[in-house]
């Protein structure tokens, strides 16, 4: 789909003379990239979903009426769909009208009442969010990982540094050799674009040196480094099954797939842990060992300080603060 809207009636735009395939080319580029990748991805996602709904029922998905949209979304909420999901879907149906340059149809009164509506009755709270891995949940995954193989001495340094740094899946998946500085006692990352920085103007986070081999993040990216190709690239790659390390860069759901695996050989929940568990486990530990807010969000870059006081220090200082303490029980 071309991101540069028709006009309202479906013809063909009239084009400046002179303008050039390139032209639209280039403008259509731009226009794109008013999105995050990750973004447009989960309105290919939803809009698919919803087209195919239409398509069962009868409907015509574009334009769709506003009505066909408030039977898909309250559909959605019935099969147990999260608010969060709903919400995902009409912006998706609204990218979709609003760049074949159709009137949005989530913009109208009947479809804001039955949101608002939703909202009452499903909630805002995600059901469940990633279980953050803690310092002694790490030592029990890496006790079992065979640091003697390639695989295992990627996991264990991708597992240790998404840890220690707080870095995002899709962070770590594009981290490259350039990226990582050694200084005394720790390295110094530099993160190119991420979601709190779209627009790519450098984030610097900083790593410092374990207080134990088995744990101690610079030994396992040592570890790692040695046995990786020179050739300059990304920092994690592939390992093939016999055992050879690849120049191919993994992808971010492959580190999913390399902490959600390592993690449930020893026992845990497979649905509870993915690879926000160790960014997660990096700020409720942090909380835990009493640093203070500004440190921790340094960090992690939390631009909304609310998301990080209300999933990671608030549930710590509960538990230090609480009056059932007292009760004699």
């Amino acid at each position: 789909m071309t991101a540069w809207p028709t006009p309202e009636d479906g013809a063909s735009r009239s084009l400046p003379v002179g303008f050039s395939i390139k032209d639209v080319a280039r403008i259509d580029t731009a226009l794109e990239a008013h999105h995050a990748p990750s973004t447009l991805d989960s309105y290919g996602s939803a809009w698919r979903g919803f087209e195919r709904w239409c398509h069962e029922r009868g409907f015509t998905p574009l334009p769709a009426a506003p009505e066909v949209v408030c039977a898909y979304i309250t559909r959605q909420a019935e099969r147990g769909l999260t608010m969060g999901m709903v919400t995902s879907t009409l912006a998706a149906i609204a990218h979709w009208h609003t760049s074949a340059g159709m009137s949005n149809p989530t913009d109208c009164e009947l479809v804001r009442r039955v949101r608002r509506g939703l909202r009452r009755i499903l909630g805002v709270a995600p059901r469940r969010r990633a279980r953050p891995l803690l310092v002694e949940d790490l030592r029990h995954i890496l006790a079992a990982v065979d640091r003697t193989t390639a695989a295992g001495k990627r996991d264990a340094a991708l597992i240790l540094l998404g840890f220690a740094s707080a870095l995002r899946r899709s962070e770590l998946a594009a981290l490259d050799l350039a990226d990582i500085t050694s200084k005394p006692g720790g390295l110094l990352i530099t993160v190119r674009r991420s979601k709190g920085d779209p627009h790519a103007a450098g984030q610097t986070v900083a790593v410092a040196e374990g207080r134990w081999a088995d744990s101690d993040p610079l030994a396992a990216m040592d570890a790692w480094l040695h046995i990786r190709p020179r050739a300059a690239g990304r920092v994690f790659t592939r390992v093939h099954a016999n055992g050879t390390v690849s120049g191919h860069p993994i992808t971010a759901a492959s580190v999913a797939r390399i902490v959600k695996t390592r993690a449930h050989a020893v026992g845990f929940s497979a649905d509870r842990i993915t690879a926000h568990s160790l960014r997660a486990g990096h700020a409720t530990s942090a909380a835990m060992a009493g640093v203070s807010l500004d440190r921790i969000a340094a960090q992690t870059r939390h631009r909304d300080l609310t998301t990080l006081v209300n999933y990671y220090i608030r549930p710590i200082e509960s538990m230090t603060t609480t009056s059932s303490r007292h009760l004699g029980l």
